[in-house]
């Protein structure tokens, strides 16, 4: 097996002490699988946790490493150094701001905002998007820094690829906060998808009754 198949095999059991012993005093840095994915997203992204803190604890974490770890002082660092990389992607196609929205960095995704950060830029992952249609698929964003990137991106009904908007998603997820957000920013609730379906709609076939009621 390949030295990089081992490390993401060790990642992929959460096996801290294994991945420990396996990378050494070497930098992990800049390995990424056949998806673009560095070994610390690779992690988080499977919330295997135990991994993630052991490969976040190393140090050297680039800007979007550390946007998603929520690491403030090391996004920071990495603006200082190279202010330009606050609209780079990631090698599997995400901005800063779609990893920390995503996984509910909310002062980090305040702060990059703040420096620079483009909230209409479109993710060139397999699902195309932008930040706020990420935060409302992660759900783990707090209502007060989203409805910040809802304002900053200033139309809340720009849909995705797939052709669903931020409120689709959020009410498809449950995510009441999220929607509460996007209705007070004058998202359209009787926008449909291609095939008819309102964010009620979507609401509603995955049981959450309460915010399919307040979208309809």
């Amino acid at each position: 097996m390949a030295e990089a198949e081992k490390l993401f095999a060790l990642v992929d059991q959460d096996d801290a002490a294994g991945l420990a012993a396996a990378v050494g005093e070497r930098s992990a840095s800049g390995l990424v699988n056949e998806n673009g994915e560095s070994l610390y997203l690779y992690a988080t992204y499977r919330g295997h946790t135990k991994c993630a803190e052991l490969l976040a604890g190393r140090g050297g974490l680039s800007l979007h490493e550390a946007a998603a770890a929520g690491a403030l002082a090391r996004v920071d660092a990495c603006l200082d150094a190279a202010p330009w990389a606050v609209t780079t992607l990631s090698a599997d196609g995400w901005t800063a701001l779609h990893l920390a929205a995503f996984l509910g960095r909310d002062v980090t995704v305040e702060r990059l905002l703040e420096r620079g950060a483009n909230p209409r830029q479109w993710g060139r992952a397999a699902d195309s998007n932008l930040a706020m249609h990420a935060a409302s698929a992660g759900r783990r964003i707090g209502r007060g820094a989203f409805a910040k990137l809802v304002a900053a991106t200033r139309d809340p009904d720009i849909p995705q690829k797939a052709g669903y908007t931020a409120l689709m998603i959020a009410a498809a997820n449950g995510f009441s906060d999220a929607a509460d957000a996007l209705m007070a920013a004058g998202a359209d609730r009787a926008r449909k998808t291609p095939d008819g379906r309102t964010a009620a709609d979507f609401a509603r076939e995955r049981g959450h009754g309460e915010i399919a009621r307040r979208l309809s």
